[in-house]
C-alpha cells in the first residue's frame, strides 16, 4: 500500500474522526468517567497518568477537606506547614536512602524545573559554574514551561515555539556511548525519562541503560536527573520506574535527583517536586546565598501535601505495588494479541505502563506519514466506543511513528483488560476496512 492509496482512503473519514467539540465529565467512579450527556469511558490511561487510585475516593476527599479546614495555606518563603514536613519525612522514607531532601512543585513541569536548578547550583558551589548546558536524550518529553520544553526532544510539542528554544544543545542518542559521555563532561546535568513515554511510545530501555548513565555521569560529576513524571508512583510497579529497572542492575543505578508529578497527588490536588540524594543535598546547604529553595505560591501547598500523605498511606494499605506486579501478566496478555494486527508493529510495556507502536506496511514497517494523524484518529474513534486512550507520534523518526500509550488505573480489575483489548482491536480493524 503506498502513501498515496492511504491519504485517498482516509480523506473521506477525516470529518468524523476528529470530533470539534470535547465532551464535558461531569463524574468518576472506580475505573470509569461520565459526561454530561450521560456517555460512559472505561478510562485507560488515568486520566493523563496520573489518577492511579480511581475516581471516587471518599478518603482523598477527606483528605482534602481536613487539611483546608485547619490551614490551607503556608507561605512557602517563610513558613512550612505540618503537612508538607510529613509529607516530606513520609515520602523520603518511601524512596529510601541515599535520598535526604524534598522540594515541592506544582506540576511536573516545574518539578523538571527546580532539579535543573538544583543542578546548576550543586556546579556553582562546587567550583564549575561555567558548567551551564544539560545533556537531553532523543525523544524524551519533559514538560510544557519553555525550560522544560527546550530540555524536550519531542517535536509535536516543540515546533510551535522553536524560536523562544534557541541555544539548546543538540539532543544525544543514548545508544551512542562516546556522544553521552562527551555531552555529559560539559553538562551540569544528564535529564533523562527512566522510561520515555509521550515522545517514544513507551520505550523500555535494554538492561544495562541505568549503569550506563550512572557511569557518565560519574566520570564527571554530572548530576543524573530521572524524570519520573509520568512513571513513578507505581505506575510500573514500583514507587518509581529506575527502581524497578535497577532490580536488574545492582543497588549502584541510582540517580542523583528524581523529578516526579502526575501519580503523587492521584488527580485530587496538584503535587510534584524533585528528591535530592544526601551528597548533593549536603551541597546545596552551603550554595551562595543560603540553602537551595524554590518556592512557588502553591509550591509544598498544605491540602495537596496532605492528598499526598493519604496516597501514600492508602497504597500501603491496598498494596498497589505487589497488585501492580500481580496483574501485569493480564494487562499483557490482553494487549499483545494486538501484535497480529496488520496495523501494528509494536507493543510494550512494564507494569501498567503500556506503549502500542503502529506500522502502514507489515512489509516494511514503514510509519504512517505524520499528516495523516493516525493515532489521533485511532484515539477519537476509542472515545466514540467508550475507551479513553492517548495518542502520540514520533517514536520512528522524532516526527513520524504513530503510537498510543495505555495506562489504566492501578486500582483496575483483571475484567477491565480483555475490554481494553478487544476496544483497541475493534477501532483498528474498522480503520484497516475504511484504509482498504
Amino acid at each position: 500500500m503506498n502513501d498515496r492509496t492511504v491519504n485517498q482512503a482516509f480523506q473521506p473519514i477525516l470529518p468524523g474522526d476528529v470530533p470539534p467539540l470535547r465532551p464535558t465529565l461531569v463524574r468518576g467512579e472506580g475505573v470509569h468517567v461520565f459526561d454530561m450527556d450521560g456517555h460512559r469511558y472505561l478510562d485507560a490511561i488515568s486520566g493523563t497518568f496520573c489518577v492511579q487510585l480511581g475516581y471516587g475516593r471518599a478518603d482523598l476527599a477527606r483528605a482534602m477537606s481536613e487539611a483546608a479546614s485547619r490551614i490551607p495555606f503556608a507561605r512557602p518563603w517563610a513558613f512550612e506547614s505540618a503537612e508538607s514536613e510529613a509529607y516530606a519525612r513520609e515520602l523520603l522514607l518511601a524512596v529510601g536512602a541515599p535520598y535526604t531532601r524534598a522540594v515541592f512543585t506544582s506540576s511536573g513541569s516545574e518539578a523538571v524545573e527546580a532539579a535543573l536548578k538544583a543542578a546548576y547550583l550543586y556546579q556553582r558551589t562546587v567550583g564549575r559554574p561555567d558548567r551551564t548546558r544539560v545533556t537531553r536524550l532523543k525523544g524524551h518529553f519533559h514538560g510544557s514551561t519553555i525550560q522544560a520544553l527546550a530540555m524536550t526532544d519531542y517535536r509535536a510539542r516543540r515546533a510551535p515555539y522553536e524560536p523562544l528554544l534557541a541555544g539548546v544543545p543538540a539532543s544525544v542518542d543514548p545508544a551512542e556511548g562516546s556522544a553521552l559521555e562527551e555531552s555529559a563532561r560539559q553538562s551540569c546535568a544528564l535529564l533523562a525519562e527512566t522510561i520515555p513515554g509521550a515522545g517514544l511510545g513507551v520505550a523500555v530501555p535494554p538492561p544495562g541503560f541505568l549503569g550506563r548513565l550512572r557511569r557518565a555521569c560519574d566520570a564527571t560529576d554530572t548530576l543524573w536527573i530521572a524524570d519520573e513524571v509520568l512513571t513513578g508512583f507505581w505506575r510500573t510497579g514500583s514507587l518509581f520506574a529506575w527502581q524497578r529497572l535497577a532490580e536488574d542492575e545492582g543497588p549502584g543505578a541510582m540517580p542523583d535527583i528524581i523529578a516526579f508529578g502526575k501519580g503523587a497527588g492521584c488527580g485530587y490536588a496538584p503535587l510534584a517536586g524533585i528528591l535530592i540524594r544526601d551528597r548533593v543535598a549536603s551541597v546545596l546547604e552551603g550554595a551562595p546565598g543560603g540553602r537551595f529553595m524554590h518556592a512557588q505560591t502553591y509550591g509544598a501547598h498544605a491540602v495537596s501535601c496532605a492528598v499526598g500523605r493519604r496516597v501514600l498511606a492508602a497504597t500501603r494499605e491496598e498494596k498497589i505495588q505487589d497488585r501492580v506486579r500481580s496483574l501485569e501478566p493480564r494487562l499483557r496478555e490482553s494487549l499483545e494479541p494486538l501484535l497480529r494486527h496488520e496495523l501494528v508493529s509494536d507493543v510494550r510495556g512494564v507494569g501498567f505502563l503500556w506503549g502500542i507502536i503502529f506500522r502502514q506496511d507489515r512489509g516494511t514497517g514503514a510509519p504512517f506519514e505524520r499528516s495523516l494523524r493516525f493515532a489521533e484518529r485511532v484515539e477519537a474513534r476509542c472515545r466514540e466506543k467508550g475507551l479513553l486512550v492517548f495518542s502520540g507520534s514520533g517514536s520512528a523518526d522524532g516526527e513520524r511513528g504513530d503510537h498510543l500509550l495505555i495506562a489504566p488505573p492501578l486500582v483496575s480489575e483483571s475484567h477491565h483488560f480483555p475490554q481494553i483489548g478487544s476496544g483497541l482491536r475493534q477501532v483498528l480493524d474498522e480503520l484497516h476496512r475504511d484504509m482498504r
